[in-house]
């Protein structure tokens, strides 16, 4: 059997190429989102036949063992995945990936055909987005957005400043943060919620070692927004969290304007990731005109 690990800091070299040469961009595929979300998802990690299998161990039921679909090369594909069908049917389980990409979908179907359930999951698609489009607004259809940028700017004129999100604004960035989940707290969202916020801490913890950049915006001296992510590959950038104060008018379209502008040339597309079913989020993604979606499918074994 697979000999499953806890996510450390000294396993991120290691473990960096894997998500990097098979990730396809996906936020899903990132050490820093497996490292600092492990508490929420119990991630656990194996190597073996040249791919990275993560253990999704709180995700697991009775009746089901869940994982990522396994990184590497897909030419040798079947062995992976033999390899996590013999795994879970050792614990009397049936296989379960919860995030399929398309690409992974496509070579389930081809070479495991009528073995698996598959259901494309719409609330867990990915938007990416042109990052050049997002720094210009350019043309009739960011005419709108590009208006609120500017009329942030006029009203906070001299108010205002952009920072480097560095070790001198943590401490303030978690009292922001926690404010923003304590507004927004319902009991059907305490849960993701403070995963997220623990999610937060571990991130900014480990900030620079993970490989995060981010900036602040500051109103009359204090934080009124914040964002930072990490590079997914050579031309893909994930903003793995954004908060901002919305008393502050157009301050989130201030914010994704300023963020496509600061990210590096080299990047070419942003990684939004999910909506998660919440339509007021998947409106406002969709009014900045994603150049494509990342799919996502619910695949399971069959009984």
């Amino acid at each position: 059997m697979l000999e499953f690990k806890p996510l450390l800091l000294e396993t991120k070299a290691f473990l960096d190429p894997f998500f990097v040469q098979y990730g396809e961009g996906s936020c899903q595929h990132s050490f820093a989102a497996a490292y600092c979300l492990q508490e929420k998802y119990g991630n656990l990690y194996a190597i073996a036949n040249n791919f990275l299998y993560i253990l999704r161990q709180n995700r697991c039921t009775p009746n089901e063992e869940t994982y990522l679909f396994p990184l590497g090369n897909l030419a040798d594909g079947r062995i992976a995945i033999d390899t996590l069908l013999s795994e879970a049917h050792q614990k009397g389980k049936k296989l379960l990936f919860e995030t399929v990409t398309e690409k992974a979908k496509n070579f389930l179907e081809e070479n495991y055909p009528g073995h698996f359930y598959i259901e494309e999951k719409r609330d867990n698609a990915e938007y990416i987005f042109n990052r050049e489009n997002l720094a210009e607004l350019k043309g009739k259809e960011y005419e709108s957005k590009r208006w609120e940028v500017h009329r942030f700017q006029k009203e906070f004129e001299g108010r205002y400043s952009i920072e480097e999100l560095t070790p001198s604004y943590f401490d303030e960035v978690k009292s922001f943060s926690r404010k923003w989940y304590d507004d927004f707290y319902t009991e059907e969202t305490n849960a993701q919620l403070r995963a997220e916020e623990k999610a937060l801490d571990n991130a900014l913890k480990h900030f620079y070692e993970l490989g995060f950049k981010g900036l602040v915006i500051l109103i009359d001296g204090k934080i009124a927004a914040f964002e930072y992510g990490t590079a997914l590959n050579q031309n893909t950038y994930d903003g793995f969290v954004e908060k901002a104060n919305r008393s502050y008018k157009y301050i989130y379209k201030m914010l994704n304007n300023t963020v496509a502008k600061r990210c590096p040339a080299s990047i070419k597309w942003l990684n939004w990731e999910e909506d998660l079913g919440h339509e007021g989020l998947r409106k406002m993604k969709l009014s900045y005109r994603p150049e494509y979606f990342l799919k996502k499918y619910l695949v399971k074994e069959k009984d």
